[in-house]
C-alpha cells in the first residue's frame, strides 16, 4: 500500500466527528447560500452566445419594436358574432386589471375592423358575398320582419309556388341555395338545437362549401403584454394567472356557452415548460434517491453502509449547489438537472469504497485496515474516473451555447465535489458507525466466483463468440446511426395535451391570425412595398402582414360590390326576437311546405334537372326531421321546436344589424389606420416591420428550414420566433456534438494516460464505441429521436461509459485475477450498481409528463442497459482474448 493514501486516511481517521460537522455545516451554509443567491432563467435567449448573426438581429429588433413576447388569448366558436362578444367580454374584463399587464391589444374589436372588415376580404368573396345575399333576400325579408320557423317555411312555400307558376333558372337556383343550406341543418338537427347558422344563409356559398367570409372572425385573438417581474423563477407568472382567471370567469357565463378559449404565446409555453419541468424534476429527484437508496440496501445488505453512502452523496450534492451558485449564480432550463446527474454519478464513487471495504472484511480484514484498504485500492481509479466524468462536462464549457457551457462548469465541479466527499466524508461516516455494527462478518458467497457455475460459463466461457457476436451487433446499428435524425420540434418537448401547445397549432393553421412568423423591417415604405413583393413570390410564404396591408387593394371595385349589397338588404329590416310559435298553424304550415318540395322534386324530375337530386336528398331529411317531431308529439314536440326556432333566429337580428352595419365601409386611407395599430408595425426610427406568414406548419425541421432559407435569402437580416428558434437549436446541436467530440479526444487522452499503454486503451475504448452504437440502434427500434434535451447525455455516457473501463481494467491489472473474476468482484459488481444507480436516477425522469424530461430518462437508460452489457461482458472477453498483462 502506498503512502500517500495512508496519509489521507490516516487524516481522515484521526478527525472523522471534526471532518463530519465541518461537511454538514458548509453543507447547511450551501443551501441558505443557494435559497437566497441562486435565480433562474427562464428565455431561450439567455442560452444563446450573444455574438450570433440571429442574436444580434433579434437584438435589433427588439430596440426597435420593444419586447414583443405577447400572451396570447384564442377565442373561438361556429358562430362569429358569439366570438366576437366573448372576445368584447374578455377583452374588457383584462382592462379592469392594473399593474400587470403594459398593453391588451384585441384587434377584432377595433371599430376599424369592425366597421372596414368587408374591405378586407377578396374582391371575389365580396361578389359570392352579394350573390348568396341576392338569393337568400326574399326569405331573410320575411325573416328579419318576423323571424320564426313559420316564417321560414310559409316563405319557402311561397317561393316554390312562384317558381311552379314562372319557371326561371334564377329562381331556381336561389331555392336549390336555400333547400341546401337547410338540409344541413336539419340534418345536424339533436333534438337541442339546429346545427344549422344562419351564417349560412348570409354568408354561404352557392356550392355549400364554407367560404373566407363564412369563417371569418369565428377565430378572435387578444394579445397582451405582460408586466415581467424581476427575480421571479417566470417573470411574467402573475400576469399569466391573471390572463386565465380572467378568462375562465367570462367563459362560465351562460351567454358564452359554446365558446372555447385557451392561453399560448412564448411566455405561457415556457411558463408550462418550465412548471410542468421543475415538478417532474422534484418527482423524479425524490424518486431517483428513494430507489438509489432501495438498491443500496440491497447491495450493501445493511442499513449503516447505505446511511454512510448516502450522507456522503448529500453533502457533495448540497456543496454542489454552493458551488454553482458561487460561480454561475443561476440555473436553466438544463442545468436544472444536474442535481439528478449528480445523484447518479456521485454515487459511483462510494459504490466503490464501499463493496471493496465489504470485500475486504468478508476476507478477514479488520474493520479499520478494511475500510483503509477500500479507500486506497480506489483512489486511483476514482479520480481517473472521475476526471473522465469532469473532463466530459467541461468539453460543454468550449461550445459557444451558454445554456450548456453553464452545465458543464457546474456538473463538472459538482463530480469534483463528490469525490473530495468520498474520501472524507465517507470514511469518517464508516469509522463512526463501526461501534453500532454487529460483530459478525459475512463471507462471500463462492458461487459466482465458481468457474464452474454455469451463469459463469455461459458469460464468459466464450470470449470468441462473444466478441463476434458484439461487432456483428455493433456494426448492424451502423445503419440506424446513420438514419437517426435531430427533432427541432419543440413543441415535442412539451408535456401532452398542453393547452398552450394545442393553441399554438390552431394558430399556425390559422390564415386571419397566423401567431407564428418571421420579421423582416424596412427603411421606408418604397422599400417595405418591395419586400413585400418579393417576400409573397416565396413558395414557402402565405402572406406579408404590415401597414401597407392595413390598407385595402381593390377599394374601388370591393366598395362599388357593397354599394350594390345595401340595395339587396334594404328591404331587409330586422326586429327584434320574439318567441312566437303558432302551435295550432304549424301542422298545416309543415304540411304545405313538404307538399310544395315534393311538387317542386317531380317538376326537376321530369324536366330531368341537375337540381332535381339535391331537392330530393333536401325531401327525405325533411321527412326525418317531421318524423323525430312525431314521435316527440306527446312528450317534447314543443320544446324541441322552441330550441329549434331559437337556436336558429334568436341571434338573427343582431346578425342581420351587424351585417347591415358591414356594408357601410368607407374608403381607407393610411391616416385613417388607428394609431394603436401603426405603431405595431413602425419602429422607434419610423422603420417597418413586416410579418411574414409560413405557407407550411414550420414547427417541424425541414419546413422550418425551408421557409428561414428562403426569407432569409431576400432579407438576410430578417428575425422572429422561427429564426430565434432555428438558430438556437441549430447552434444546441453542433455544441453538443463538438463537446462530444472533445469529450471523446479527452477521455482518449486520460485513457492512455491512465493506463500507459495504446493497447490497454483500445481494450477501454471499444466497449464504449460498441454500448453508443447499441444505444443509437435501441432508441431507433423505439423511435425515440434526439432532440433539445436528451441530446445532454451524449458527452455523459462517454464519461460514465469510460469509468467503468477504468475500474475493471484496472482491478485486473493490478493483481492475478482472471477477466471473470474481476467481472464479479468490488469492482465488476460496482460498475454493475453505478449503471444501476444511473439507470434509476435517470430512468426516474420518465414518469415526468414533460417529454423533454423524459426523453432524457429514456436515452439515459438506454445507454446505461447498453454498457451494462458491454462493459460487464464484451470487455472481460476482449481482457481474455488480448489483455496479457
Amino acid at each position: 500500500m502506498s503512502h500517500k493514501p495512508s496519509r489521507l486516511f490516516a487524516f481522515v481517521a484521526r478527525r472523522p466527528r471534526l471532518i463530519l460537522a465541518l461537511a454538514l455545516l458548509l453543507s447547511v451554509l450551501s443551501v441558505v447560500y443557494t435559497k437566497h443567491s441562486m435565480k433562474f432563467l427562464t428565455g431561450r435567449d439567455d442560452l444563446m452566445p450573444k455574438t450570433a448573426p440571429f442574436q444580434v438581429d433579434y437584438r435589433a429588433y427588439r430596440q426597435e419594436f420593444g419586447d414583443q413576447e405577447e400572451i396570447v388569448v384564442v377565442i373561438e366558436s361556429d358562430d362569429a358574432e358569439k366570438t366576437a362578444r366573448c372576445g368584447d367580454a374578455i377583452f374588457e374584463r383584462l382592462n379592469r386589471e392594473k399593474g400587470v399587464f403594459r398593453e391588451v391589444f384585441y384587434p377584432g374589436g377595433l371599430p376599424f375592423f369592425r366597421k372596414n372588415g368587408l374591405l378586407f376580404m377578396p374582391v371575389e368573396e365580396i361578389r359570392a358575398l352579394r350573390h348568396t345575399l341576392t338569393m337568400a333576400a326574399p326569405v331573410l325579408k320575411d325573416l328579419a320582419a318576423a323571424p320564426s320557423v313559420q316564417t321560414l317555411f310559409t316563405s319557402l312555400t311561397r317561393q316554390i309556388d312562384d317558381y311552379l307558376a314562372h319557371p326561371d333558372p334564377e329562381k331556381l337556383q336561389s331555392l336549390t341555395f336555400m333547400l341546401t343550406t337547410l338540409d344541413k341543418g336539419f340534418k345536424s338537427f339533436d333534438g337541442k338545437s339546429s346545427g344549422l347558422s344562419m351564417d349560412s344563409f348570409l354568408k354561404g356559398s352557392a356550392d355549400g362549401k364554407p367560404g373566407t367570409l363564412e369563417n371569418a372572425g369565428k377565430q378572435q385573438v387578444i394579445t397582451v403584454l405582460p408586466v415581467k417581474e424581476k427575480g421571479n423563477f417566470v417573470p411574467g407568472e402573475k400576469a399569466i394567472k391573471a390572463v386565465r382567471a380572467a378568462m375562465d370567469e367570462v367563459l362560465k357565463k351562460p351567454e358564452h356557452k359554446g365558446v372555447t378559449a385557451g392561453l399560448t404565446g412564448v411566455p405561457v409555453l415556457e411558463y408550462e415548460e418550465m412548471a410542468t419541468s421543475q415538478h417532474d424534476i422534484e418527482i423524479a429527484t425524490a424518486l431517483s434517491l428513494s430507489l438509489t437508496v432501495i438498491l443500496l440496501l440491497f447491495a450493501f445488505r445493511g442499513l449503516l453502509n447505505v446511511i454512510a453512502a448516502m450522507v456522503s452523496l448529500i453533502v457533495g450534492i448540497c456543496l454542489s449547489f454552493g458551488f454553482a451558485t458561487l460561480t454561475i449564480g443561476h440555473l436553466n432550463i438544463l442545468s436544472m438537472v444536474f442535481a439528478i446527474m449528480l445523484i447518479g454519478l456521485g454515487i459511483e464513487y462510494g459504490i466503490q469504497v464501499v463493496l471493496r471495504y465489504q470485500e475486504e472484511r468478508a476476507s478477514g480484514s479488520e474493520e479499520m485496515q478494511a475500510i483503509e484498504t477500500g479507500l486506497s485500492a480506489n483512489i486511483r481509479s476514482i479520480v481517473m474516473a472521475a476526471a473522465t466524468v469532469a473532463l466530459a462536462f467541461a468539453t460543454f464549457a468550449l461550445t459557444d451555447f451558454k445554456g450548456i457551457a453553464e452545465l458543464g462548469i457546474i456538473a463538472a465541479g459538482g463530480v469534483m465535489i463528490c469525490v473530495v466527499s468520498t474520501f472524507t466524508v465517507l470514511p469518517a461516516m464508516l469509522i463512526l458507525l463501526k461501534p453500532f455494527r454487529k460483530k459478525t462478518r459475512r463471507a462471500t458467497p463462492e458461487t459466482l466466483q465458481s468457474s464452474d457455475h454455469p451463469l459463469m460459463r455461459l458469460l464468459f466461457g466464450h470470449p470468441r463468440t462473444v466478441t463476434v457476436v458484439t461487432a456483428l451487433l455493433s456494426l448492424a446499428c451502423i445503419y440506424p446511426t446513420l438514419k437517426t435524425r435531430f427533432d427541432y420540434n419543440l413543441m415535442n418537448l412539451q408535456a401532452r395535451g398542453l393547452q398552450s401547445v394545442q393553441y399554438a397549432y390552431k394558430l399556425m393553421a390559422s390564415k386571419e391570425n397566423s401567431g407564428y412568423f418571421a420579421v423582416v423591417t424596412a427603411r421606408d415604405r418604397q422599400e417595405a412595398e418591395q419586400l413585400t413583393q418579393r417576400l409573397e413570390k416565396l413558395p414557402a410564404v402565405d402572406h406579408v402582414v404590415s401597414l401597407l396591408a392595413l390598407v385595402p387593394d381593390q377599394q374601388p371595385a370591393k366598395l362599388a360590390e357593397l354599394k350594390a349589397l345595401q340595395q339587396v338588404m334594404a328591404d331587409v329590416k330586422p326586429v327584434p326576437y320574439q318567441e312566437n310559435l303558432q302551435v295550432m298553424e304549424l301542422p298545416t304550415v309543415f304540411e304545405n311546405f313538404r307538399d310544395r318540395v315534393a311538387k317542386l322534386e317531380q317538376v326537376l324530375k321530369s324536366g330531368q334537372a341537375a337540381e332535381a337530386k339535391p331537392v330530393g336528398a333536401f325531401l327525405v331529411t325533411l321527412d326525418g326531421f317531421f318524423k323525430s317531431l312525431e314521435s316527440e308529439k306527446d312528450r317534447n314536440a314543443l320544446g324541441m321546436l322552441r330550441e329549434f326556432q331559437g337556436s336558429m333566429f334568436a341571434a338573427l337580428p343582431d346578425k342581420l344589424a351587424m351585417m347591415k352595419e358591414s356594408l357601410q365601409a368607407s374608403e381607407v386611407r393610411e391616416e385613417d389606420v388607428p394609431q394603436q395599430l401603426k405603431q405595431r408595425f413602425v419602429g422607434k426610427s419610423g422603420v417597418y416591420m413586416l410579418q411574414v406568414a409560413p405557407k407550411k406548419e414550420i414547427f417541424e425541421h425541414e419546413p422550418l428550414a425551408e421557409f428561414v432559407a428562403q426569407v432569409k435569402q431576400v432579407a438576410p437580416h430578417a428575425t422572429g420566433e422561427p429564426i430565434q428558434v432555428f438558430g438556437s437549436l441549430t447552434i444546441l446541436r453542433d455544441s453538443y456534438l463538438k463537446a462530444f467530440c472533445y469529450a471523446f479526444i479527452g477521455i482518449a487522452v486520460i485513457l492512455l494516460i491512465n493506463f500507459k499503454s495504446v493497447r490497454f486503451a483500445l481494450i477501454g475504448a471499444l466497449p464504449l464505441v460498441s454500448g453508443l452504437l447499441l444505444m443509437v440502434g435501441g432508441m431507433w427500434l423505439a423511435g425515440v429521436r434526439f432532440n433539445s434535451a436528451n441530446i445532454i447525455v451524449l458527452p455523459l455516457i462517454l464519461g460514465v461509459g469510460i469509468d467503468s473501463a477504468i475500474y475493471i481494467i484496472n482491478r485486473y491489472r493490478q493483481g492475478s485475477e482472471s477477466p471473470a473474476r474481476v467481472a464479479v468482484s468490488s469492482a465488476g459488481i460496482g460498475v454493475f450498481l453505478n449503471a444501476l444507480t444511473i439507470l434509476f436516477s435517470f430512468g426516474a425522469l420518465m414518469v415526468a409528463r414533460h417529454q423533454g424530461v423524459f426523453s432524457i430518462g429514456a436515452v439515459m437508460s438506454f445507454g446505461m442497459l447498453a454498457s451494462v452489457a458491454v462493459f460487464l461482458v464484451f470487455l472481460p472477453a476482449l481482457l481474455q482474448l488480448w489483455g496479457k498483462r
